[in-house]
């Protein structure tokens, strides 16, 4: 491999590695205009999306040793997105675009170190964000111990209720 190549895939390989999650799609009919968009909508989310050749791709996987992708992955025009904390939030900007231009389609990706085909992604997008699953199970267990407080309180607030009709 050319110099300049060994330079270009080791600097994709770090970025790469720092990032939870790896999606590829099929950009093939995206104009100029509408690939500015999705950068815009993914830089939200503190992700990127890079046109990188297929063969750098296998490269790719092999020096992080990613399980085997599907060969049909790696077929055609491949953009990559990644980068961000939030895997949910960014599937959710992919499928959205998707559907509203229909010009994109998600062939597949890595969470995590899983292989995700289409359907495991939007799966994913459907769900909240992390802060919202946070909060949602936050509240979950609090609303358990708040109710048990009430009960437990409720003996005690109908004995002062009587006495205080009986006083008054």
């Amino acid at each position: 491999m050319r110099p300049e190549k060994t330079l270009l895939l080791n600097e994709i390989t770090d970025n790469v590695k720092s990032s939870p999650f790896l999606y590829l799609v099929d950009f093939n009919r995206l104009t100029v205009k509408e690939t500015a968009e999705l950068r815009s909508a993914l830089s939200r989310e503190g992700a990127q999306f890079h046109v990188i050749q297929n063969t750098f791709l296998k490269k790719l996987g092999e020096i992080l040793e990613w399980p085997a992708m599907d060969a049909q992955w790696l077929k055609g025009q491949t953009g990559v997105v990644f980068g961000g904390e939030n895997p949910s939030g960014v599937a959710k900007v992919l499928v959205q675009f998707a559907k509203d231009r229909e010009k994109l389609a998600t062939k597949g990706g890595l969470v995590d170190g899983k292989l995700y085909d289409v359907s495991a992604i939007k799966v994913l997008s459907s769900l909240p964000d992390l802060p919202t699953l946070r909060a949602t199970l936050l509240s979950l267990f609090t609303t358990t111990q708040r109710k048990f407080l009430y009960v437990s309180q409720g003996a005690q607030r109908g004995l002062l209720n009587v006495l205080k009709a009986k006083n008054g």
